[in-house]
């Protein structure tokens, strides 16, 4: 091959693979860096997990820190957009609840985030259960004719003294259909009855509790 050819050959050699090579090129940056694989990942899925488990052992307060903390806006979020946050919603109000509206928190919760949780005054606590009340009601629209988010919601509007006409309703239903998912909320039902002046029932749903619970304690700090 004389040195014509030889030199034809190399510069159509080098045109294809600097072809090939912007292609390539091209194509990557169409794909968004299609050599660099990134995938995000969101650590509040393990995290809510987490706080369910605690959630479950009875650590209701260490679990409700948790959600505030992955989720520092949970008060302003939506049940129906995100099973996420539905969950961490969920296990709040019922630690709001569970604690008159002031969530003992403040040493694991970074103060840019503890927002009215602490419930430092009436106000706050008025609206901290006010929001427990309103975000289990959105759960259960989500989740209907579910008894335990029946029962959560009983259970929250019993410590606003305008929801108990409605929360007692709740609870008797469940409790005629032996529905009532928690001792907590059989507690609260028989705090509703105390309050009717049914002394017979208030005992009948404090021996439900006291069966259900793990310490007959957890009955009567409802």
């Amino acid at each position: 091959m004389n040195t014509k050819k030889r030199t034809a050959m190399s510069l159509l050699l080098a045109s294809s693979i600097f072809g090939f090579v912007a292609m390539t090129s091209s194509d990557a940056s169409a794909c968004g860096g299609a050599w660099m694989e990134y995938i995000e990942i969101d650590h509040r899925i393990q995290g809510i997990a987490q706080a369910e488990k605690l959630f479950n052992k009875g650590k209701v307060n260490e679990a409700a820190a948790s959600v505030v903390r992955m989720m520092p806006h949970v008060a302003n979020l939506k049940a129906k957009k995100s099973k996420l946050v539905e969950r961490g919603q969920r296990m709040l109000a019922v630690a709001v609840a569970r604690t008159d509206g002031a969530l003992p928190v403040a040493k694991e919760v970074p103060n840019y985030a503890q927002g009215t949780w602490i419930g430092r005054n009436d106000k706050d606590r008025a609206q901290n259960l006010e929001w427990a009340v309103s975000t289990l009601k959105s759960i259960r629209e989500i989740k209907k004719d579910d008894p335990a988010v029946e029962t959560d919601l009983g259970e929250a509007m019993s410590k606003v003294e305008k929801y108990q006409g409605e929360a007692r309703e709740i609870l008797e239903r469940l409790a005629k259909k032996d529905l009532v998912a928690t001792p907590e909320g059989y507690a609260a039902l028989a705090k509703l009855r105390n309050k009717a002046g049914d002394a017979k029932g208030e005992k009948l749903a404090m021996q439900r509790c006291e069966s259900m619970a793990k310490t007959a304690a957890i009955c009567h700090t409802v």
